[in-house]
């Protein structure tokens, strides 16, 4: 499983909560994290650019989760569901956050899933956090552990 988030986590408080749910998902599954550098640029410059450093780190046999904010937005054991069939097929799930402009059309049209984890809208560093949350929430629905309730 591979976390592509375009840009580096600065807010120290997000960063702690990444690292826990990075901490739990590293015992439930194989997990790389990959920070890209953020683009320098500003809105669909921003967002193409970015778009093309995270497609160049998904092979065409991965399976491809695009967070988008009009994206699907299933509940948690709907995402478990999504990800379970996925995992036992033994097949690379990659989940790509944006940077703050978003997704860029490429890397939608790529995606296997276009994932909203709400719709309200959340900083991409937030998204980030919330999103290895929900998929540990996840991990622990599929394999019937006590976390969700």
């Amino acid at each position: 499983m591979l976390f592509i988030f375009a840009g580096r986590t600065k807010e120290g408080f997000v960063k702690e909560g990444i690292g826990k749910y990075i901490g739990l998902l590293k015992r439930q599954v194989r997990l790389e994290v990959r920070e890209i550098k953020g683009s320098s640029k500003a809105g669909q410059d921003a967002v193409k650019e970015e778009g093309r450093a995270i497609l160049e780190r998904v092979a065409p046999s991965d399976y491809l989760i695009a967070l988008h904010e009009r994206g699907t937005g299933p509940d948690s054991k709907g995402l478990a569901g999504k990800l379970a069939p996925l995992l036992e097929q033994g097949r690379n799930i990659v989940f790509a956050v944006g940077g703050p402009f978003g997704q860029s059309a490429d890397v939608l049209g790529r995606a296997d899933y276009q994932l909203s984890l709400s719709r309200l809208t959340f900083t991409h560093e937030m998204a980030r956090l919330i999103l290895l949350e929900q998929v540990y929430r996840a991990i622990t629905i599929i394999r019937g552990r006590t976390y969700h309730y």
